[in-house]
């Protein structure tokens, strides 16, 4: 899971992570893939919306915020993102409560305006999300550290298991793409 974000004493980081492709079975489509990843308008909406979301939380409660890179790709074994780093400087140690009540829900849990997407949330799901994502953490003393729980399973005993994930959904979202990334997602 994606940092949300790291605190000692005043420094803190988190990660802007948006876009998620597979990675490609030779080195050329891999890095084809990643053009593609880095090069596309809806990929770069998502990655954007979560990045300054990001920032501007950040800037709410700290001195400067940098952003180092604005964006490239991170890869993992199976799949790559658009990812950035975060950091600042806190104006005070104790707001550790106030930047995880303001940075979850992420927009890639929840949406953005948060109360507009969490009332369109409720008036149309038919389901119940249960665990499908929540921060990750502890808060102690000089240093706190959280993450976003966004893909989780719920094994049950004699009834199989709940896998819980979800994917960006933007203008220009393609609602076959998305359950491709939701697909690739949930094999992990």
């Amino acid at each position: 899971p994606e940092r949300l974000f790291h605190r000692k004493w005043l420094s803190i980081s988190s990660e802007a992570l948006a876009a998620t492709r597979a990675r490609g079975e030779s080195r050329a489509l891999d890095l084809q893939i990643e053009h593609d990843l880095l090069s596309g308008p809806k990929d770069h909406l998502e990655f954007t919306v979560v990045r300054e979301n990001i920032q501007n939380k950040l800037e709410s409660v700290c001195d400067r915020v940098v952003v180092e890179p604005k964006k490239t790709v991170r890869k993992l074994r199976r799949i790559q993102h658009l990812y950035a780093q975060l950091s600042g400087n806190l104006r005070r140690e104790d707001d550790e409560f106030e930047i995880l009540s303001s940075l979850h829900p992420t927009p890639a849990v929840c949406g953005l305006p948060k109360e507009a997407a969490l009332l369109f949330i409720s008036e149309t799901e038919m389901f119940d999300r249960g665990m499908y994502a929540g921060p990750v953490g502890w808060f102690g003393g000089g240093e706190s550290e959280f993450a976003v729980g966004v893909r989780s399973a719920l094994v049950e005993k004699d009834s199989g298991a709940l896998i819980y994930a979800g994917a960006g959904i933007v203008e220009g979202s393609n609602p076959s793409s998305e359950w491709d990334e939701l697909e690739l997602k949930t094999s992990q």
